[in-house]
């Protein structure tokens, strides 16, 4: 008889923690970011209008690198895993 066998998800555990409204949870990283290093109002638009259009962009999280678009968007040095921004 086959045993059963789960694994472990580390991402579910990671993502029990997000609170249901990632705008609360994207605000508080944002804040997190030294000043220097964030991006402002119109570079975060328009890189999220480049991410709107992607084909990788599945509600929000890009499938390149499994990051939610908003949230990598926010960093003046962060550059997106396809290269568009």
């Amino acid at each position: 008889m086959a045993e059963n066998r789960y694994n472990f998800c580390r991402l579910c555990e990671i993502v029990k923690n997000i609170p249901d409204d990632i705008g609360e949870y994207a605000d508080r990283l944002y804040r997190l970011l030294d000043e220097d290093e964030r991006a402002d109002s119109e570079l975060i638009g328009s890189r999220l209008k480049i991410c709107d259009e992607c084909e990788k962009n599945v509600q929000g999280t890009c499938l390149a690198c499994g990051c939610y678009c908003l949230v990598r968007s926010f960093a003046r040095s962060q550059h997106c895993p396809k290269k568009k921004w």
